[in-house]
């Protein structure tokens, strides 16, 4: 069997992300998929006549017991995570109206996804290259049409299929991904003692504050060994702060550039060797746009 670098590993994963985190609604019904594909070879519903109403919701306390767990913080979703995360992705959506990343809202609102809005989401990619999504629902109600099939049990909880790959469990968050995740993903929420992705982290993200709206944390990326990249608003800009253990000699060349070239939409300012474990940690001010297309952090 061909065996792959970790960095190889890393890019696999990250592709297969970067096609989660960047869906939003008009593309919902093709990344998920719809029980209707094979009987109707005309493809896909249009989802825009299909949005329901409140009235055709159902309340997330219809459908018995549901997941309860802090979904505050990226770290949080990394210890509802099965081991094996690889790169995550967090945002609060209610922290980001009205603001210059509110461009950002698109790609977590995903209407389509359960009916209804989406106001903390996480997204996470393993080495096996599996996904798997939590989200919050805002209002707490899903539409049950959905869903293909009458619901499924697996400890106590409803398993309702969206398609043959993918199913969700509902809850604070509601789990979405492939069975085998989704139910691996119970079986660390309920059992405090199960292995999770937040260990492998813990020594950077114990170091960092976890308020920001707009958090991404990964390991063995070409970026560096670890990292964690939080988003923020200051007034009407915005600021990412990128803490690093390990950072990798080409990231490190890129972030000086960028801190010698300073701009009137973009500014760097970078500190080496801070704390214990020797952060590298670039702060990047500047409008939304300048700020989220630094170079140095594309895969």
């Amino acid at each position: 069997m061909k065996k792959y670098s970790n960095s190889a590993v890393f890019a696999m994963a990250l592709a297969a992300f970067m096609v989660l985190i960047m869906v939003i609604s008009p593309l919902a019904a093709y990344f998920w998929g719809s029980d209707d594909d094979a009987a109707d070879p005309a493809g896909q519903t249009d989802l825009s006549t299909t949005v329901p109403t409140p009235d055709n919701r159902r309340s997330l306390g219809e459908v018995g017991q549901l997941i309860n767990h802090p979904f505050d913080s990226i770290a949080d979703g990394l210890a509802m995570s099965p081991p094996g995360v690889v790169i995550a992705n967090y945002v609060c959506t209610d922290d980001l109206e009205g603001t210059p990343m509110e461009p950002l809202i698109p790609t977590t609102q995903q209407h389509d996804l359960y009916g209804t809005d989406i106001s903390k989401a996480y997204r996470a990619a393993f080495w096996d290259n599996t996904q798997i999504e939590m989200d919050k629902l805002s209002p707490r109600k899903f539409d049950f049409g959905l869903f293909i099939r009458a619901p499924t049990p697996y400890k106590g909880y409803h398993v309702l299929i969206r398609n043959k790959d993918m199913c969700s469990i509902l809850g604070d968050p509601c789990i979405l991904g492939p069975r085998s995740k989704v139910e691996a993903t119970v079986d660390v929420i309920d059992d405090e003692n199960a292995s999770n992705s937040y260990p492998p982290f813990s020594a950077l993200l114990e170091q960092v504050d976890l308020d920001a709206p707009y958090q991404v944390v990964a390991q063995n990326s070409r970026v560096a060994s670890q990292y964690y990249d939080a988003v923020r608003v200051t007034g009407d800009s915005c600021e990412r702060t990128i803490t690093c253990i390990g950072i990798t000699e080409n990231t490190t060349v890129c972030l000086n550039k960028l801190a010698a070239n300073t701009t009137d939409s973009l500014e760097c300012n970078m500190a080496f060797d801070q704390g214990d474990l020797n952060f590298t940690i670039a702060r990047i001010t500047g409008d939304f746009d300048a700020v989220m297309d630094v170079k140095c952090m594309k895969p």
